[in-house]
């Protein structure tokens, strides 16, 4: 059998090229560094790091099949804690806004997304956090799919379509799914303000999206008219989410509707 022929790191630039490509965080500058973030990626494959030490203890080498396979492990750990983040913020956004903030705690997060609540700390460093990127996600979602409408509609009907859209049964059913400010508006407001200000960059960019289909001859006229037009919409539809009439709920989307396609849309 062919022996393996080893790679000496310190002396070949592509082998700490190769292992640092899948550590983009890291900046190993230094062998010793490179050989601790080797040892954990062994810890995660629980294979033993077998490495020749010269008698001054100045060169590690590695077989290049094993700088491959522990690559390979530390690559996937980074993937798998992406996804894992993704899919937390996901199940995240439509919990708070389908339940709440407060009521929608870290271990009932975690268990929808099949992982243990202590595992939370490894992608977020507080609630507070999560709430913050839960949020800038709902704004991010609300956003393009208006974007969509907008772009989808008649030339010159698309703040009509935003408008329909915006206040349609589907949208008072969906609360999970739809505008943040209307399902958590009362939560936001009692946010500490380094939190209420971290969401309104969210808020501002989800504006700056919709803001060439508002009416205005100014910036600061479009500004003004997009937040009566879309804090008065948020407003109908948490009354009409809080009335169980469905013959009422109906009859309120309706009228606040016409009222505002004749505000805004028509002017």
């Amino acid at each position: 059998m062919k022996a393996e022929e080893p790679c000496d790191i310190r002396m070949p630039p592509e082998c700490i090229a190769f292992v640092a490509s899948f550590i983009p965080e890291a900046k190993v500058k230094t062998e010793s560094e490179l050989r601790l973030r080797l040892v954990g990626v062994a810890w995660i494959l629980r294979l033993r790091l077998r490495n020749y030490i010269s008698t001054d203890g100045a060169i590690l080498i590695l077989t290049s099949e094993r700088v491959r396979a522990y690559s390979f492990a530390m690559r996937y750990s980074l993937e798998h804690k992406a996804q894992n983040h993704e899919n937390i913020l996901s199940v995240a956004a439509r919990s708070f806004r389908e339940h709440g903030g407060d009521s929608s705690g870290i271990g009932t997060v975690m268990k929808k997304v099949g992982l243990t609540k202590g595992g939370f700390y490894r992608h977020f460093k507080s609630k507070d956090d999560l709430f913050v990127e839960a949020v800038a996600r709902a704004f991010d979602e609300m956003g393009s799919g208006m974007l969509e409408t907008a772009k989808s509609a008649p030339e010159g009907k698309a703040l009509r379509a935003i408008i329909e859209r915006y206040l349609s049964p589907r949208h008072a059913n969906s609360p999970g799914m739809g505008c943040v400010a209307a399902a958590l508006g009362g939560e936001l407001a009692r946010k500490p303000l380094s939190v209420r200000k971290r969401i309104e960059a969210s808020r501002e960019a989800y504006r700056e999206r919709l803001l060439p289909f508002v009416p205005g001859q100014t910036r600061e006229e479009k500004v003004a008219n997009f937040q009566l037009l879309f804090s008065s919409m948020a407003g109908v539809l948490t009354g009409v989410r809080m009335t169980t009439s469905p013959q009422s709920r109906e009859q309120m989307l309706m009228e606040a509707k016409n009222f505002f396609i004749k505000s805004f849309a028509e002017k």
